[in-house]
Order: structure tokens, then C-alpha cells, then sequence
């Protein structure tokens, strides 16, 4: 089974996103979103999901949310950092990802960045 995983990365902090929350939904057509995982962030950031493609129609696809908004608001100095950004969602197809698709990610209440690896 195909593993997602990200590391992500506080730019503004220059840290390790601690506990943020991590939320996969698997998104198949003509049927609702279906709840893969939810998960927090480890002490280095990281986050490793499962996902079982074994019964995926053409076309299926999985959203990563990732919520900054709420990462940041409580951080120690959420009454200087604020941020109108409150989750960060990249979709993926992982057709032809037998193994892992990583998914690195760098936020700030400003800005984010994502690109993707094996």
C-alpha cells in the first residue's frame, strides 16, 4: 500500500510544524469524500499516512489538508502571527505510486510551500 508522508516545516519559526493537523480524504468520483486519516504531526514535523488504492476507480484522488490557520493561532505568539490562510490542501494522484509519494511542505501565516518526492 502507497504511503503519503510530509515533513512540515514552520518557516516563520525556522522550526518544525509541532502537532499540526493533518486530515487525507480519499475523492472518487460521483461519491462522497471518505475519511483516510487524520493525524498530528510528530515532534520532527513528520507525518506518515497509508492509504489503500486497492479498490480505486479511474479518477480517484486524495486530498492532504493541512490546517495552518489553527497551527499558528496556537502557537506562543499567535497575537503577532496571524494568518487569513487556514488550511493548506494539495491533491494527489496516486495511480501510479506503488511505494510512497512525499509531500514536504513549508508554511507561514503568509505563504506556503509544497513539491513532491518519492
Amino acid at each position: 500500500m502507497p504511503i503519503i508522508s510530509s515533513h512540515i516545516l514552520d518557516s516563520a519559526r525556522g522550526c518544525d510544524a509541532v502537532g499540526i493537523q493533518v486530515r487525507c480524504q480519499r475523492l472518487a468520483p460521483a461519491v462522497e469524500p471518505q475519511m483516510v486519516a487524520e493525524a498530528r504531526a510528530g515532534d520532527d514535523g513528520r507525518v506518515a499516512i497509508e492509504v489503500d488504492t486497492a479498490a480505486d476507480v479511474p479518477g480517484t484522488r486524495y486530498e492532504v489538508v493541512f490546517f495552518s490557520g489553527e497551527y499558528f493561532a496556537a502557537g506562543k505568539h499567535s497575537d503577532e502571527i496571524s494568518s487569513l490562510i487556514n488550511e493548506v490542501v494539495v491533491r494527489l494522484d496516486l495511480s501510479t505510486v506503488s511505494q510512497r509519494c512525499h509531500v514536504p511542505m513549508m508554511i507561514a501565516p503568509h505563504n506556503h510551500s509544497v513539491w513532491w518526492s518519492r
